[in-house]
């Protein structure tokens, strides 16, 4: 099959370091208006942190806000206290019990081990007392393990990478996705989705096709930066690719092969790409 999409190559060598995290956009700010309003935006962390947890949120006040005040909690805990008491009652109790940052001022906050699903929310109080109330939620992604194992890399393999212990995990609050946990080195994981699509190989096992979304390794190449991952039908806008194309990404489900992976996938800097023919193995300890 001939991609329709071409990028020229990155020839020089060149070390493997952690990513640094891109700043997020900044935000904008409400304005100046008679009464207190708060806006809320949220970011991906950055780097040192676990995006499947952990979240950044950027506190936007206008200029009537005197003090702000900031609460995570788990959404069911909120929703019984507002059904309760009310929304203005939970206003109090945020101002109460959260924490304060100075009004007027955009501010950013990370939250960490956010397991489950959470909201937040942030409390402007004006000068005269009067309340403003914004809220976000998030849902912190919790993993299990199926299966310890050994990954072995095919371009990041080429390129200097060394077979590496890794742990194949599903999603706890959606059965379609997983994970490779530290494909990448500590902290650094693929996700993948499986599809309910697939096919049975000559030894008998049953093999899932996988769709990997756009994502950053955690690793840089040299001078150009960071490296990224997606499969070779996201790259190509072409489902047919990697659906029995010739850059399939394979979860084997059952049969002497259970628990493995084989995936093609398209790894690429800002500058071109890096390859996109070699596979990545990963085989469950005993196999």
């Amino acid at each position: 099959m001939t991609l329709k999409k071409y990028f020229y190559s990155v020839l020089a060598v060149a070390g493997f370091a952690t990513l640094a995290a891109c700043s997020a956009d900044e935000g904008t700010d409400p304005g100046s208006d008679s009464a207190p309003a708060v806006t809320l935006y949220t970011y991906a962390p950055g780097s040192g942190y676990n995006a499947d947890e952990d979240l950044m949120i950027r506190i936007a006040p206008n200029n009537k806000v005197a003090d702000i005040y900031y609460k995570s909690e788990l959404t069911s805990a909120v929703q019984e206290y507002i059904a309760a008491n009310g929304m203005d009652a939970y206003a109090e109790q945020v101002v109460a019990s959260g924490t304060k940052l100075e009004g007027n001022t955009t501010q950013d906050i990370i939250l960490t081990g956010l397991l489950g699903n959470y909201t937040i929310t942030a409390v402007g109080v004006a000068g005269n007392g009067k309340k403003t109330v914004a809220s976000t939620t998030f849902q912190g992604l919790t993993w299990t393990s199926i299966v310890s194992g050994t990954i072995t890399y095919g371009t990041l393999g080429q390129m200097g990478l060394k077979p590496a212990a890794a742990i194949l995990e599903k999603c706890d609050v959606d059965e379609t996705l997983y994970r490779v946990k530290n494909m990448y080195g500590e902290g650094n994981h693929l996700k993948f989705t499986a599809l309910d699509l697939g096919s049975t190989v000559s030894d008998g096992s049953t093999f899932k096709y996988c769709r990997i979304a756009n994502q950053s390794t955690g690793l840089s190449y040299g001078d150009y930066g960071a490296i990224y991952v997606q499969d070779v039908g996201y790259w190509q806008g072409d489902d047919s690719y990697v659906l029995g194309g010739g850059f399939d990404n394979c979860f084997y489900v059952s049969g002497p092969m259970e628990n493995q992976l084989s995936f093609i996938p398209y790894y690429y800097v800002s500058a071109g790409y890096l390859g996109y023919q070699a596979a990545d193995v990963f085989v469950p300890d005993g196999n």
